[in-house]
């Protein structure tokens, strides 16, 4: 039976191997970014001080399968900067398990990813009033068990703050 087993793994390991997920292209034809919202969200927790509020920059959207297959999983990777600058403000990482397959022609659930780094200000009003706060924008790679990551595309994020609207909050 050793015997049997010791031949078997590297057979399944070399056919594993050579076996191939959905290309790029099939990829970012299954899927299908809608209902894009980016804005400036307030950061909470330990690494923010009483006196001061923090925001990043994030965006949500839902996911269309356009594909032929049921997706249960997927994988998402932002990466936001400033826009024309190359150096990153930082990235978000996530895989994103369905409670239900998305059937093809459904959507997905809300999906919300944020950046770890912002800006702080002491209010509200002196961060939209900061000469530094200056356009950033997202890169936002999609993916799916077997796939590779896919570039879905480069958003702004508009300069809009958590809980305003229009051009209130616009800058």
């Amino acid at each position: 039976m050793k015997k049997i087993v010791a031949l078997i793994f590297p057979i399944l390991i070399l056919l594993s191997a050579c076996s191939q997920g959905p290309s790029p292209d099939e990829v970012k034809k299954w899927l299908e970014i809608v209902d894009i919202k980016t804005q400036w969200v307030q950061k909470y927790g330990p690494q923010v001080r009483p006196w001061e509020v923090v925001y990043v920059p994030s965006i949500r959207f839902v996911l269309k399968n356009n594909g032929k297959k049921p997706i249960r999983i997927l994988y998402f990777n932002a990466e936001f900067k400033f826009k024309d600058e190359e150096k990153s403000l930082g990235y978000d990482y996530r895989a994103f398990p369905q409670k239900k397959p998305i059937k093809p022609g459904e959507k997905s659930r809300e999906v919300f990813l944020r950046c770890p780094y912002g800006f702080r200000a002491s209010s509200k009003e002196s961060f939209k009033n900061n000469p530094y706060w200056k356009q950033a924008e997202v890169r936002l790679l999609a993916g799916i068990p077997g796939g590779k990551l896919v570039d879905m595309g480069t958003f702004p994020i508009k300069n809009v703050l958590q809980g305003e609207e229009g051009e209130k909050g616009q800058r």
